[in-house]
């Protein structure tokens, strides 16, 4: 029985018939970004996984110490335990993305599971200060027709990423380092991660990638301000 009362068998019959129901939809590259070409080297900071209890409070006090904005992908569950720290992102001037309700594979859910996730998430955020995410990352970046379909029904964005700094598998920092000052240019968007088990190499790579590439002429933005700023 799911907490909700609804016997398991009867949840994957009406995941079936949505699924089975829904309308066509083609996944195209045009559905998902990765990157952006912009004008100037405009780059767009992200973590996924969050919030953590310290992990993010120490990130987000790295980013104000060089005056840079970020785009935050929560989980919705772990919002709904920490909603003073998604606050206090949006307060900093971030941007608040949605990564799924329970980090789940969306590639591997029906249409109906998609929509209960994409839709969980994005009530944990907007019940505790009514902020309206635009922006869907799905975890793993995996995707389906039927998470596109979901994702444009709601008129979400789907956002993947151009450079993986591996952090989530515990990559030394300066291996980090190297891989971001080797590849990164202009509209490239970044991952990272401030929810990792263990111990993480996330802050020590921005204290000193921060200002390398602020040295090196990147302006950090968002991600919806990169999108903005797409060459016509």
């Amino acid at each position: 029985m799911k907490p909700d009362g609804i016997p398991r068998f009867l949840l994957l019959c009406l995941c079936a018939a949505l699924t089975f129901f829904a309308l066509p939809w083609e996944t195209g590259a045009e559905d998902v970004v990765y990157s952006c070409s912009t004008v100037g080297k405009k780059i767009a900071l992200t973590f996924d996984d969050g919030p953590h209890p310290t992990l993010t409070p120490e990130i987000l006090g790295i980013l104000a110490e060089y005056g840079v904005p970020a785009t935050f992908f929560v989980v919705g569950e772990n919002a709904e335990w920490f909603p003073g720290i998604v606050k206090a992102e949006a307060e900093a001037g971030h941007e608040i993305g949605n990564h799924s309700y329970s980090h789940a594979n969306l590639k591997k859910e029906c249409y109906g599971e998609i929509c209960r996730e994409i839709d969980g998430c994005e009530r944990a955020v907007w019940e505790n200060f009514e902020y309206r995410t635009r922006l869907l990352r799905p975890p793993g970046g995996c995707l389906s027709d039927a998470l596109v379909q979901a994702a444009g029904e709601r008129d979400y964005t789907l956002v993947c990423w151009s450079v993986d700094t591996r952090d989530w598998a515990h990559t030394p920092t300066e291996t980090i380092v190297k891989k971001v000052l080797d590849s990164a240019e202009g509209g490239d968007i970044l991952l990272f991660h401030d929810y990792i088990s263990g111990g993480s190499p996330t802050p020590g790579a921005l204290e000193i990638l921060l200002p390398e590439l602020l040295r090196r002429g990147f302006e950090f933005v968002t991600v919806s301000e990169l999108l903005e700023s797409r060459e016509k």
